[in-house]
């Protein structure tokens, strides 16, 4: 294959896994009562194949084209961008873990699929609690006045952590029955 078709592949796989996340993004969910504002999406999930593909900047790429395509599409207020910078930083403190272990973790892929996944469920239940705690939340109760009704550490702790904590292991698990279904396809083709 010539470096133009290879660069082109690429492309086009980026592309691709952009716009499957985006659409995946519009499918979201609460998951907590307490913070039902705290959506569940799997849009992360292309995001993490990107990312296994062609490494983390693959998919900080997908990752912000998918939070800039939501944006253009639900306008880009003040709300919405905190909304869409949130989303960036939750996908690039699940992807970076995810990242390392899959390139420079030893053993088996079973092995670096676990502990990428670990880690990276501890990554982002403590990126997103320290973001939600000092920057997000007093972003939104300023903007709009808005009171919770819980103060806000016990609103991070029985909201925000248990949040991330389900989405960081039901990404992770999915993630890691997607990556070990296609082990085989992908090896063949990106000489691994």
């Amino acid at each position: 294959m010539s470096l133009t078709h290879t660069r082109v592949q690429r492309l086009a796989v980026l592309a691709c896994m952009s716009a499957l996340a985006f659409v995946l993004m519009l499918f979201e969910f609460p998951v907590i009562p307490v913070v039902s504002y705290l959506k569940m999406d799997f849009s992360d999930l292309p995001v993490l194949i990107a990312t296994w593909l062609y490494g983390p900047v693959a998919g900080i790429i997908v990752a912000a084209i998918k939070c800039i395509l939501h944006g253009l599409m639900y306008g880009m207020s003040v709300g919405e961008l905190l909304g869409v910078l949130s989303n960036l930083l939750s996908s690039m403190s699940l992807l970076l873990p995810f990242a390392w272990f899959l390139r420079r973790g030893k053993g088996s892929l079973k092995r670096r699929l676990f502990f990428g996944g670990l880690w990276a469920t501890v990554a982002l239940t403590v990126v997103m609690s320290l973001l939600n705690y000092f920057v997000l939340t007093p972003a939104y109760m300023a903007l709009w006045g808005w009171k919770p009704s819980l103060p806000l550490p016990e609103l991070v702790a029985i909201g925000v952590v248990p949040f991330n904590l389900i989405k960081g292991i039901l990404l992770s698990l999915i993630f890691g029955f997607l990556a070990w279904s296609l082990r085989d396809w992908v090896a063949a083709r990106l000489d691994r």
